[in-house]
């Protein structure tokens, strides 16, 4: 079943306005704060020893025979590893999602579905930053990164594309990790000093030593391997200040999905972004010396420890001449990033006209070379 949350008035459905932080009733018009709602659906809760008999029972399935096995191969049947069918608590239509997605929108009447079974037991976040910007305020962003790229094609900023901006909780471990900070090298000095027509240059070596331990927290990896890793590390940072326990009222009228990568498929991902900071503030401590030469680093870095959060995300695909694009757009702060899609007619109207200024230039230059300019 794929659960909604109803007005306790009027009992139509609630969706959350990230301007108002409230969960409001289209049908009525009321409002609510999400702590001021109590009821929880049956499907957002954890039931570990229903998941334990699921995979028990799993386990216990018998070998299909080559005529069942047939028979499953021409059956026109949604395949349970990409995909799942469930039914709208308001309408009793199929709502049709892939394996990731735990909250949605039913396609016949447009309620906010809860896929809640999904953000339960191992899949259930410890924490999560609500949206802090709507729909309308993240279009106003859109259109301001459109106006900032002059080599943006007129036809894509259009309601069309507009239209495809979605937002979506996205899943991310955030990591605590410890390092050991051990460098050693040479610090060098070159002092140059000129006197009259005699120019000395002094060079100093020093013994550069570099030890203590770094603690970093929460350091955020997005924890689908269909999301852009470069474009979420764009957007950052969250700021920690919004994040809070996870509360399953803060999902209607955004999509959510689960993860599909583990924290410890990530373990080496968040090493070297540990020791990409650890490397700048090695860089940073030595800024007395006019460079430091071989460098040994011999720190080391304790087991990274996860914990599940959904960040929020505004997203735009949209495809221009053959090639996909990508905007996103920081849900909580408002931080963009995406590389817009460049317009060729664009690129030949400002090439002539720095062709045209440039053969100006040119004729004025020669000119007066030749001893005047004649228009």
């Amino acid at each position: 079943m794929a659960d909604t949350i109803k007005c306790p008035n009027c009992s139509a459905n609630l969706v959350f306005d990230a301007d108002t932080q409230k969960l409001v009733c289209d049908f009525c018009g009321a409002s609510f704060l999400p702590d001021e709602l109590t009821f929880i659906p049956e499907e957002t809760k954890d039931h570990p020893e229903e998941t334990k008999k699921e995979e028990q029972k799993a386990e216990e399935v018998p070998e299909a025979s080559p005529e069942e096995t047939s028979s499953k191969e021409t059956a026109p049947e949604i395949s349970s590893d990409e995909y799942s069918q469930f039914v709208c608590n308001a309408c009793g239509a199929a709502v049709i999602t892939d394996k990731t997605t735990s909250a949605s929108f039913c396609a016949f009447c447009g309620s906010p579905a809860l896929i809640g079974q999904r953000l339960t037991n191992e899949f259930r976040p410890r924490y999560m930053i609500p949206f802090a910007y709507g729909r309308e305020k993240a279009v106003e962003k859109f259109y301001g990164w459109c106006k900032g790229g002059r080599f943006t094609p007129i036809s894509f900023v259009s309601d069309k594309n507009i239209e495809k901006l979605t937002g979506l909780y996205v899943p991310f471990w955030l990591f605590d990790i410890d390092g050991k900070m051990d460098y050693s090298g040479t610090g060098v000095d070159v002092n140059v000093v000129t006197t009259g027509s005699k120019t000395v240059t002094t060079t100093k070596y020093y013994d550069v030593k570099r030890k203590g331990t770094l603690h970093w927290r929460k350091i955020p990896l997005d924890a689908e391997t269909k999301i852009d890793d470069k474009l979420m590390e764009a957007i950052e940072p969250f700021n920690y200040k919004g994040l809070r326990d996870y509360d399953f009222k803060y999902i209607p009228g955004f999509f959510a999905d689960t993860y599909d990568l583990k924290a410890e498929d990530l373990n080496q991902r968040i090493v070297n972004r540990a020791m990409g900071y650890m490397n700048e503030e090695f860089k940073s401590s030595t800024k007395e010396y006019d460079r430091v030469t071989g460098v040994n680093n011999s720190s080391s870095f304790s087991e990274p420890k996860a914990e599940l959060a959904l960040l929020p995300v505004w997203f735009l695909s949209y495809k221009y001449l053959g090639k996909t694009y990508h905007f996103a757009m920081n849900g909580q702060s408002g931080e963009v990033a995406g590389v817009p899609p460049v317009s060729m007619v664009k690129r030949t109207i400002l090439f002539a006209v720095l062709l045209a200024v440039l053969t100006v230039i040119t004729k004025i230059i020669v000119g007066l070379m030749l001893g005047g300019y004649v228009g």
